[in-house]
């Protein structure tokens, strides 16, 4: 009886529910419009107040936003589908009706919890630090000038200060030393420097400035009302120095936002004098060329200091140091072309060719181009050469990240094919190295590197001689493209960072190798037989665009070695790749697209695979993937498994984020090999359903290369891995596993110990230099044997109320380590300890407290494509 009344009741309740379903659309829909509203009222003040007081809002505010936004997305979804559920009865209908209550109730709790407008704000937003520091050129005059440029910016009667000079006289190294002088003086409350280039306007300088002070200006498009924005911005900062280098012309700096008054400080440089004049500068200070004696020392310097020459030589360097005409960019240039160079017949056909060298290129300055041109002339062969000249198809003042230069030289041919990517990465980064050695291209971060812009017209003025390259980068090109930059001569064309609307016609261009059009909105798209006579195409990218759709015709670029499509959101689909047999680098990344392109399976040369969605998750439980990866990312996947994972030996990084997969090697899958033997990098992040590495038994020599291991927001995860496969990681050098709220044991599973013997008691990590464990609050255990980690330099545990045990020993190695462990006093009095010369170490850094907050640098930018 109690059976059938449960049954009856059951009925009951889905009846109400789909009678009522029209009803509580329209609650549903009003609690949305209320919730919506206060959604805005916290956008409007965050808008408001984070401008005036230049703070970043609190985490659980933008939490809130983050679960509106969802849930906005989440009725919008209901919405249609109610518009579809046609029968009166349907199962459709009975299911909408039960998650429409439910919406109710999740929408009416956010506006219970939504904050209030006080107290949005925390943190001030992060000032950027100091600057690479440049050694100071030409000895007493360039210290007189910056001595006296700071006397200037310490004068409360003078606002803004001119430094004007010849290119490459070195105005931006004597503004790089004042920069670290404000940032370390203390004296104004922040320093902002803007690089200003040639192609600048006025909404490009607000965004240069806005994103120095963390503001967000992006979604802004009124002038004034961004000027407004950063008007209010920069004024709630107090006292601030703005340093515009290397501007071409004046700005209104009102337009710009920028407040007056004489607290408000701004150090322009420039190549023109009347750039001071029209921006009013009250104190204007020119760097001059070097003396002869300094461009003497200087010139030495940047031979080497173990350069002896004889002298004969010497008399030779010393004319050779005039020709450079006191120029610090040109000696030091010139110089880097002549280092460890020591027969007299180079030197003397050095000073032969610096003498009668010329650049008749409209706009450049005679003295200063064949001086550069030297240093061009000098390197060492014509592939290098073309190399320096690519450099030059991307914008001023553009960071190029090296990884990505030099995968655009090897596919471009500017490399010798090895049949080795590792071994032609190796040979670009030699050649990278050897740019930089001869000051032909500045290191400006780890890993990234920039032209001065000198060099780059010197790059820009030796290929319009050529007439086999089309260099339009950031020139604020409108419209269609077609024909007319597209001839059958042409080798490269970039037209990146315009204004470009639609790509028409069916140009011919068979000897054209790399287009780059990224950074245009081609909203208007592209034609369909745009790409039909492009048969030599071998860099296509098309990144952050509006394109909508791919033409069929890019089925038909067989040579093509790099397809970049990230950051296109529109982008639905990508027609069939299957031709593309030479493809090493295909990027999927934030596009639009609901399934990976067909024929990848076949792309058997692809080396770096990366697949996500900007929206909705990308369907891959079907897909295939060559054994020639080397670097996979996905994320946003609808990925029950990666089928054939084990069998890509050659993987090396694997980045997968935000996928339904349980397991990274599927029962399915052959486990009776060695499974990922190279794989050096892997972070799995935000995985509901993950439940580990696999389910069954690995053989040892699985994983055995691995170095960095990040797993975060994993929140089924109990345990990762077996002790078995554990022991063989031998090469592992940075362990993360935080907020996995289900891990119960870092390592599962129990060895049959030794009797006699404490080989299995412990497990050695040679290699191991960074642990860190963070809100993992259900972990009782690490592993059952003793880590020893005789390498550990930085260890953090934090917000692991439940372990008992830390089964560290730290070898004799523990002068180095720094730690960050936090959590109760009782939890810290009760933890076990296998080595008590590990708790004596990590004592000092016992903090009492219960956030997470990692001190050491985020690896898992490692696995980006760059």
């Amino acid at each position: 009886m109690d059976f059938i009344l449960e049954i009856a009741k059951t009925a009951w309740a889905e009846f109400n529910y789909s009678r009522s379903l029209e009803d509580n659309l329209v609650v549903l829909k009003t609690e949305m419009q209320e919730l919506s509203s206060r959604q805005s009222d916290i956008k409007n003040a965050l808008n408001t107040v984070e401008v005036m007081q230049a703070k970043k809002p609190k985490g659980e505010v933008s939490l809130w936003l983050e679960n509106v936004e969802k849930i906005t997305r989440e009725v919008t979804k209901i919405e249609e589908d109610s518009r579809k559920a046609m029968t009166y009865f349907s199962l459709s209908r009975l299911a909408l009706g039960k998650l429409v209550v439910e919406k109710i109730e999740e929408v009416v709790k956010l506006k219970e919890k939504g904050p209030k407008s006080e107290g949005l704000l925390a943190d001030l937003l992060p000032e950027s630090g100091s600057m690479p520091m440049v050694k100071l050129v030409g000895g007493m005059t360039a210290e007189k000038n910056l001595q006296r440029i700071w006397e200037s910016l310490m004068d409360d009667e003078i606002r803004i200060i001119g430094v004007h000079g010849m290119g490459g006289v070195g105005k931006t190294t004597i503004m790089t030393h004042i920069y670290n002088r404000i940032k370390s003086s203390g004296l104004f409350g922040i320093a902002i420097w803007v690089t200003v280039s040639n192609d600048s306007n006025i909404r490009r300088l607000q965004n240069g400035i806005a994103r120095e002070i963390g503001l967000e200006l992006s979604n802004e498009d009124n002038e004034m009302r961004r000027s407004m924005k950063l008007f209010e911005a920069l004024k709630r900062r107090g006292k601030f120095v703005i340093i515009l280098d290397d501007m071409w012309k004046p700005f209104p700096l009102e337009k710009v936002g920028i407040p007056e008054g004489n607290a408000y400080k701004i150090v322009l440089t420039t190549r023109s004098k009347n750039v001071c004049r029209g921006m009013q500068c009250q104190k204007k200070f020119e760097v001059k060329v070097l003396s002869r004696e300094e461009a003497w020392e200087l010139f030495k310097a940047r031979l080497g200091a173990n350069m002896v020459l004889s002298l004969e030589v010497e008399r030779i360097a010393n004319l050779v140091t005039e020709e450079c005409g006191g120029l610090a960019l040109g000696i030091i240039t010139v110089a880097g072309a002549m280092r460890e160079k020591d027969d007299i017949r180079e030197w003397r056909n050095a000073l032969e060719e610096l003498k009668c060298s010329t650049m008749e290129i409209e706009g450049m300055d005679d003295q200063v181009f064949p001086i550069l041109k030297f240093s061009y002339d000098r390197l060492k062969s014509e592939r290098i050469r073309s190399c320096f000249l690519y450099c030059a198809l991307f914008p001023e003042d553009y960071v190029l990240h090296e990884k990505v230069l030099i995968k655009y030289w090897i596919v471009d041919g500017l490399i010798d094919d090895m049949g080795d990517w590792e071994k032609e990465q190796d040979k670009g980064h030699t050649i990278l190295n050897g740019l930089i050695d001869v000051c032909m291209l500045v290191r400006k971060y780890e890993g990234c590197i920039v032209m001065h812009d000198l060099i780059r017209d010197l790059g820009i003025g030796i290929i319009r001689k050529s007439h086999r390259f089309v260099v339009k980068a950031g020139m604020g090109i409108r419209g269609s493209i077609g024909g007319e930059e597209f001839t059958e001569e042409i080798e490269k064309i970039s037209l990146m960072r315009n204004e470009i609307e639609m790509l028409s016609g069916q140009p011919n261009c068979p000897k054209l190798t790399t287009l780059l059009l990224q950074e245009n909105p081609l909203s208007s798209n592209i034609s369909h037989e745009f790409f039909n006579r492009m048969n030599s195409l071998r860099v296509l990218d098309l990144s952050n665009t509006g394109i909508e759709y791919l033409p069929e015709s890019v089925s038909n670029l067989e040579n093509l070695h790099i397809l970049l499509l990230n950051g296109c959101k529109r982008l639905r689909e990508v027609p069939s790749l299957a031709k593309q047999k030479r493809l090493r680098l295909l990027d999927l990344s934030h596009t639009g697209i609901k399934e990976v392109p067909h024929g990848t399976e076949c792309l058997i040369h692809l080396n770096e695979l990366h697949v996500s969605s900007a929206e909705e998750w990308v369907a891959c439980n079907s897909l295939l993937l060559p054994d020639s990866i080397v670097m996979l990312t996905m994320q946003r996947c609808e990925l029950s498994s990666l089928c054939c994972l084990s069998r890509l030996q050659h993987l090396r990084t694997c980045n997968i984020q935000f996928c339904s997969m349980k397991w990274l090697l599927p029962i399915g899958d052959d486990i009776t090999i060695m499974s990922l033997l190279s794989i050096e990098s892997l972070f799995l992040m935000d995985l509901p359903n993950f439940r580990g590495l696999c389910e069954r038994v690995l053989l040892p020599g699985s994983f055995a290369c691995l170095k960095l291991l990040e797993i975060r927001k994993c929140p089924v995860l109990k345990n990762l891995m077996s002790l078995e496969l554990f022991r063989h990681l031998q090469c592992l050098e940075y362990i993360s596993i935080t907020r996995c709220i289900e891990m119960e044991e870092v390592i599962g599973g129990e060895e049959a110990m030794v009797e006699g013997g404490d080989n299995n008691n412990t497990i050695l990590l040679p290699n191991l230099k960074e642990l860190y464990l963070g809100n993992l609050w259900k972990l009782e255990s690490v592993c059952k044997p003793v880590l020893i980690c005789p390498s550990l330099i930085n260890i953090a545990i934090m917000s692991c109320h439940r372990l008992k045990k830390i089964p560290l020993s730290l070898g004799n190695s523990t002068s180095y380590v720094v730690g960050n462990v936090v959590g109760s006093k009782d939890w810290w009095d009760a933890l076990e300890w296998d080595d008590p010369n590990t708790k004596s170490l990590l004592q000092p850094f016992f903090k009492e407290g219960h956030g997470m907050k990692r001190k050491a640098q985020d690896v898992a930018s490692t696995s980006s494509r760059q």
